[in-house]
């Protein structure tokens, strides 16, 4: 019998074209049809790659297990599941052998203990981890960031990459971040979205915690600023930039209205870091946009977004936003880097659009060259192309656009000039 199976293995190698490829592109082959996106990590599941690999034949059970890098990404539920479960991840991480690992957990984030205990395994490799809380998550149950210590002092020192993400609104305490940043110090990347900061987390003194300096971090992501401005919603999760240094921030991108402007301006002033692109939901209150703006005369993408007509958030006014495009008009040595300028307006409101050429206009002397006015929340009740620029703007806008400037007005899927 052990002949019969030899012989058949052997026949098996002359008849498959891919058993001729040297085993480098056979490897290839498998990555490729791996779904190895950061969008795409696999799970583990007999049926999917690279788990079906093994089940194919001799051959592909050994190039797929020959081949680390089909085995450095991995979605793990945190739900409660056997050990077998658990032994099928411990067996899957440990295949990658040393690359940096791209790990996702998904569901309820009261993480057992195994699954902490397996993390904690590999945090010396752990270079992506994202964190999906479940719908069924409690909203008001403190958010378990223990998970995160692995022992007391222990660090994740290769991580890159951290995205917090909920199905359903969560509150987090500005102590639950501050302590993943904290054992984070090599984190370049860091995005959290659909949370809320929660002021009555019990047992929480702002007072007392510890302020933090991330030298790595280049991009923070607080939420989707046009997606809030649309529905006109508020958070607060950015008040944790209170207790922020961030000196080598590049990107940063803010969907809270209620940041307050003393504690903004502060973070920009002691980061004093080299921004090039900020997007912002502008506060429904007042806010000192320009004095802000002075703060970071590096930024060459500027984008705001403004809050609906909400009970809550009023809409931005006809007279905020001539005031910031006179500030934009008369103050030439604002923002001198500026190449692109993104304004997204929840309608209805009444813009002056004789001032908006004259900015652009005054810019396009500084440089700029890309200006988009996006008209969010259009319905049937104001039509697309309502309150359109008269023919004289329209034509002064079209000789900035002969004059090499891309400009669009309109709503983001329809340029109305």
């Amino acid at each position: 019998m052990s002949q019969h199976k030899e012989a058949q293995h052997r026949l098996n190698l002359f008849l498959d074209p891919m058993a001729r490829l040297p085993l480098e592109i056979q490897s290839i082959i498998l990555l490729y049809v791996a779904p190895m996106a950061p969008s795409q990590n696999p799970t583990p599941n007999p049926n999917t790659p690279p788990m079906v690999f093994l089940n194919v034949c001799r051959l592909w059970r050994d190039i797929a297990l020959a081949t680390p890098k089909l085995w450095c990404r991995i979605e793990m539920d945190s739900l409660p599941r056997g050990s077998k479960y658990f032994e099928l991840c411990r067996a899957w991480l440990s295949r990658a052998r040393g690359l940096p690992l791209s790990v996702g957990l998904r569901g309820s984030m009261r993480l057992q203990q195994n699954v902490q205990n397996l993390v904690a395994q590999y945090r010396h490799q752990l270079d992506d981890l994202t964190l999906s809380l479940s719908p069924s998550h409690n909203l008001y149950s403190p958010f378990p960031y223990i998970i995160f210590k692995m022992g007391d002092g222990s660090l994740l020192p290769c991580l890159k990459t951290l995205s917090i993400k909920s199905d359903d609104e969560a509150f987090l305490g500005p102590g639950e971040w501050l302590q993943v940043l904290r054992i984070s110090p090599n984190l370049s990347s860091f995005s959290i979205q659909n949370t809320f900061y929660d002021s009555g987390q019990e047992g929480e003194d702002e007072d007392l915690l510890p302020h933090i300096t991330l030298s790595s971090l280049t991009d923070l992501r607080l939420g989707q600023p046009r997606s809030y401005a649309s529905s006109g919603e508020g958070g607060g999760s950015s008040v944790v930039l209170k207790f922020l240094t961030l000196p080598a921030l590049q990107h940063i991108s803010i969907s809270y209205f209620d940041i307050p402007a003393d504690v903004f301006i502060p973070f920009l002033t002691r980061s004093s870091a080299p921004l090039k692109s900020l997007d912002f939901a502008l506060p429904s209150c007042e806010w000192p946009v320009a004095d802000c703006l002075r703060l970071i005369p590096t930024i060459t993408d500027l984008q705001l977004s403004a809050p609906s007509d909400h009970p809550l958030h009023p809409a931005w006014n006809q007279d905020r936003f001539l005031s910031f495009l006179q500030v934009m008009s008369t103050t030439p040595d604002l923002l001198p880097n500026l190449r692109r300028l993104t304004l997204s307006i929840s309608v209805p409101v009444t813009i002056d659009y004789d001032e908006l050429l004259r900015m652009l206009i005054v810019r396009s002397t500084r440089n700029l060259q890309c200006f988009n006015l996006y008209l969010m929340n259009l319905n049937r009740l104001r039509p697309v192309g309502a309150d359109m620029p008269n023919d004289q703007v329209r034509s002064g806008m079209l000789e900035l656009v002969n004059g090499g400037m891309k400009i669009h007005v309109g709503p983001e899927y329809r340029n109305l000039l």
